[in-house]
């Protein structure tokens, strides 16, 4: 007997089989379609908005290429006074224009951007004309190929500080911060000094440089706000301590008072700048006015000369206050240098403050209430509840023609060098 294969006639595809086919690969190449346009559209807004980071970054580099910040501006310098908000048109056509006058080309973009770069003054009074930091926000903003509103947005914080002494690794402060900075280092405040020992506890132990034969004194920083303890140690140097078992603490507390006394060659702004006179042995002191009984006497060291040519010395002060005083953990008082050669003399040296403040005085009005704030130096401080740093001091040469200047003007990060103190101690 012969089998076939096959019970019935073999049979094809339907035509509705074949249909039904076709209306599922049209959905799959639709959705394939659909994937790709996305995709497309995705990876050009990816490059517009690279293209915008990048024109963001270089609005921010470009306000940072300022190289004076004294003021009034000079023409056809970068200037800090002169950063001031802008918006410009950005595509092939235009270019970028910088904060200066220049022309930089721009490759490759199949758009058109909008490039607005906002300055809010902060650090000082909000009407201030020459704030110690400018915050900064550019907003680059585009239209994307449907129509859609695309923007980027970038800050930061501009500080008004001299490209030639800008290696400072803190910005300048706020003014309700007495001249803390707002970037720390070593996870503790800056205004500790970078030699202290940490302890570990959110304290810090220093012994200060300079201490006569004999002395004994001590501070124990708290990292955090940086109010000091007296203490008193046995220890020679800071390269010796370790442990806070090591200090005899009193509950006295104390604010830190400190900055450097440069010596220059010449009362010239570029002397100011960068000073190569001769160290010399001097002293910072404190009179203070406030509390007025009952704290002890500020603790004031500064370093002695070093053989080398230094032309600084670094001072800290320990300031006492009161706990119950009012205002508590404050004080007020004046500080000034005292040597051998500070005398206001032919053959003798004058000294200056680094200072924003308004220019020298010729009455002791200044020594009652301070025509800036406390952290910009002035003669007097009043009502200080809070660490203070770079309160710098600038010894001249007195004029053998009987003036002892102060330098001022530019290159000075500040604009001048003020306040000469007088020849003898107030």
């Amino acid at each position: 007997m012969r089998r076939t294969l096959f019970r019935g006639r073999p049979r094809g595809v339907s035509i509705v089989e074949a249909l039904v086919a076709l209306a599922v690969m049209a959905f799959g190449m639709l959705g394939i379609v659909g994937i790709q346009a996305t995709l497309r559209f995705n990876a050009d807004v990816a490059k517009q908005r690279s293209e915008a980071v990048r024109l963001a970054q270089q609005a921010i580099e470009d306000a940072r290429s300022f190289v004076q910040v004294a003021l009034p501006a000079t023409a056809g310098v970068p200037n800090y006074a002169s950063l001031v908000n802008q918006t410009q048109v950005v595509d092939p056509g235009h270019g970028y224009i910088t904060n200066y006058g220049a022309v930089l080309p721009v490759y490759g973009s199949n758009t058109s951007y909008t490039v607005a770069s906002r300055f809010v003054a902060s650090g000082d009074a909000p009407d201030s004309t020459d704030p110690r930091m400018k915050a900064l926000q550019v907003t680059v903003s585009w239209t994307d190929r449907t129509g859609g509103a695309q923007s980027v947005v970038l800050r930061t914080t501009l500080a008004r500080l001299a490209p030639e002494v800008a290696g400072s690794v803190a910005l300048a402060a706020d003014v309700g911060a007495d001249g803390v900075p707002t970037r720390w280092g070593r996870g503790r405040n800056p205004n500790i000094p970078r030699p202290a020992v940490n302890f570990g506890d959110g304290s810090s132990g220093y012994i200060p440089p300079g201490r006569p034969a004999g002395d004994t004194t001590a501070f124990r920083f708290d990292n955090l706000s940086a109010m000091i303890t007296l203490c008193s140690t046995a220890v020679a140097s800071n390269e010796l301590l370790s442990t806070s078992s090591q200090l005899v603490c009193t509950a006295g507390k104390a604010w830190p008072l400190a900055g450097v006394v440069n010596f220059a060659s010449a009362g010239t702004a570029a002397q100011a700048v960068a000073p190569s006179g001769a160290a010399q042995v001097v002293a910072v002191a404190l009179t203070q006015t406030f509390p007025g009984t009952g704290v002890g006497a500020p603790a004031c060291y500064t370093t002695p000369p070093t053989t080398g040519g230094a032309s600084s010395l670094a001072y800290l002060c320990a300031v006492p206050v009161a706990t119950r005083s009012l205002p508590g953990l404050a004080w007020s008082g004046f500080s000034y240098v005292a040597g051998a050669r500070i005398t206001g003399a032919a053959g003798g040296y004058s000294v200056c403050r680094y200072t924003a403040g308004p220019p020298a005085v010729t009455s002791r009005g200044d020594l009652v209430v301070p025509a800036i704030a406390n952290f910009q130096h002035p003669r007097a401080y009043r009502l200080v509840a809070g660490p203070l740093s770079s309160q710098n001091f600038l010894v001249v040469p007195y004029d053998e023609g009987g003036v002892a200047d102060c330098p001022d003007g530019a290159p000075l990060p500040s604009g001048s060098t003020t306040y000469p103190q007088p020849a003898t101690a107030p």
